[in-house]
């Protein structure tokens, strides 16, 4: 048992741990039971800012909702729609990052990311 439990720990964790360890990395995924758009950066004193616009049919020009982080000083800064989609249902997920510069109000954006897929790569490991 304690075999089983160590096995599905380092699967379920070992993501999380290299997602954004040495420089900050964006990704967005769609269809993969939670449509998402995050930010990750492992270094604690920054400010982010997530978006995910997330469109029910992937020809359609307006987004069906939008869900918005606001300003969070956070390693991981995600904008998720919990248990929306599950594999084959046709959403489309873009998500905008940005970042506050350290003692402004300024927020710069830092990239757009774009899933019609799971991603389950896309972004997590780019360090």
């Amino acid at each position: 048992m304690n075999k089983y439990f160590l096995m599905l720990a380092v699967v379920f964790f070992s993501v999380p741990v290299e997602a954004g360890v040495v420089e900050l990395t964006i990704h967005s995924r769609a269809n993969c039971i939670n449509n998402e758009s995050v930010t990750w950066d492992m270094r604690w004193n920054r400010t982010y800012a997530t978006m995910s616009l997330h469109f029910k049919n992937i020809k359609n020009q307006i987004p069906t909702h939008d869900i918005f982080t606001g300003l969070e000083e956070t390693w991981r800064s995600a904008a998720v729609h919990w248990n929306e989609a599950l594999p084959g249902d046709g959403w489309k997920v873009i998500g905008l990052h940005w970042i506050k510069d350290p003692g402004t109000e300024r927020l710069e954006l830092i990239g757009q990311t774009e899933a019609i897929d799971c991603n389950i790569y896309d972004g997590w490991w780019d360090h």
